[in-house]
């Protein structure tokens, strides 16, 4: 579950945002999956590049789409965005992980009159980010994890823009992860 935090007036408002992340392992040190919301998709992959105990190094680049049906000052209705993440992820314990992340990403915002091929009010983006998490394993095939993530947009015209979080909660199960 995630939230979509935009200004209403003068105050900031939330929308709920529940969203369903699936993965599958593809090979020895790779997986595939994505994250499907009420409001857009994201494809990627995962690439164990590191796994030395207690430490695992891991490079995701993903691809996504998404509608914003929220429009501000600085809020575009359709979103592109292409890019990757490093994560590393650090084992307590057979229970515990603690999970750091660093993102660049790229993307296209714009007004929905780029589908009649009007770039008017389009914007491009350059959103380097990070994130934190922990997780905390409730039986081999359970797992509950809290994450928090920033980026800080800037567009490539217009210079900073106002910073993007997230705060979610997910509850993962699966057959019994190796730990």
């Amino acid at each position: 579950m995630n939230t979509l935090a935009f200004e209403r007036g003068r105050e900031r408002a939330y929308l709920p945002n529940p969203e369903l992340t699936f993965r599958k392992g593809a090979g020895e040190n790779w997986d595939w999956g994505g994250r499907l919301t009420l409001l857009g998709l994201e494809l990627g992959t995962r690439h164990r590049l590191v796994e030395r105990s207690p430490w695992t190094l891991s490079v995701a680049p993903s691809a996504g789409v998404w509608y914003v049906p929220v429009t501000n000052n600085s809020t575009e209705p359709v979103n592109l965005r292409l890019g990757a993440q490093t994560l590393v992820d650090y084992r307590l314990n057979r229970t515990w992980t603690l999970t750091g992340g660093a993102s660049l990403m790229g993307g296209f915002a714009g007004p929905l009159t780029v589908f009649q091929g009007r770039f008017n009010g389009s914007h491009l983006l350059v959103s380097p980010g990070g994130s934190l998490g922990v997780a905390y394993r409730l039986n081999p095939s359970l797992e509950l994890r809290a994450e928090a993530g920033i980026e800080l947009p800037l567009d490539l015209k217009d210079g900073r823009r106002q910073p993007t979080g997230n705060l979610g909660l997910t509850l993962r199960w699966g057959r019994a992860a190796r730990r």
